[in-house]
Formats: C-alpha cells, sequence, structure tokens
C-alpha cells in the first residue's frame, strides 16, 4: 500500500500519518447555524456608489455580505432567520434570489 511505503521512509511523516488519523476520528459539530443566503442583483444602471448603498441597506437589516460579484452589478448577503427582508424594495435593487445549488443536465 502507498502509504505504508511513506511510513517506512520517513519518521516525520509517520507522525504527519498518525496525527491526520487522529483529527479524521473527531465528532463532526452536530449543531450547525446556517443564515439563508441570498444573491442581490443591482440594476444595470447604478453607479459603484447605488451598490454600496444596497449593501449598506442589507447590513443594516441585519444581513451579512458573503461574496461581492464582479461580472454582475451585485453581491450575496445572508439574514438570520427571523430576520425581515426588505432588498426587494430597495430602489437600486433589481432582483432577489435564494442562493442555492443549480444543476444542468
Amino acid at each position: 500500500m502507498f502509504i505504508r511505503r511513506i511510513r517506512t521512509l520517513s519518521p516525520s511523516l509517520r507522525f504527519l500519518s498518525a496525527n491526520t488519523q487522529s483529527f479524521s476520528n473527531r465528532p463532526k459539530p452536530t449543531t450547525t447555524t446556517t443564515m439563508p443566503s441570498y444573491i442581490v442583483t443591482c440594476k444595470d444602471d447604478a453607479t459603484p456608489e447605488q451598490i454600496e448603498a444596497a449593501k449598506q441597506h442589507a447590513k443594516d437589516q441585519g444581513g451579512t455580505i458573503g461574496h461581492e460579484y464582479t461580472l454582475i452589478k451585485g453581491f450575496s448577503v445572508s439574514f438570520p432567520e427571523d430576520s425581515v427582508q426588505t432588498l426587494s424594495s430597495h430602489e437600486h435593487v433589481k432582483d432577489v434570489e435564494v442562493d442555492q445549488e443549480m444543476r444542468t443536465q
């Protein structure tokens, strides 16, 4: 087996291998707090200042900005479960969608 060969070649690799195995045996956390994430698309004619205003509006509503997109005028934002989102009514926002996995055939 490939791992056995490495173990016989180097004591330091044997140490690393043993430590890596101990990490894999640790229990995974059972409670995860996931906040719903949304993709916010700003209007096509929105200026950088208007995009910043939309992001600030999201932050003011309790959101956390995740990613700022460069190909589209937009960003991702996560909100706590019980938060009220008013992003779609913001004057510089074109669309708000749930961030979800997309598949193609």
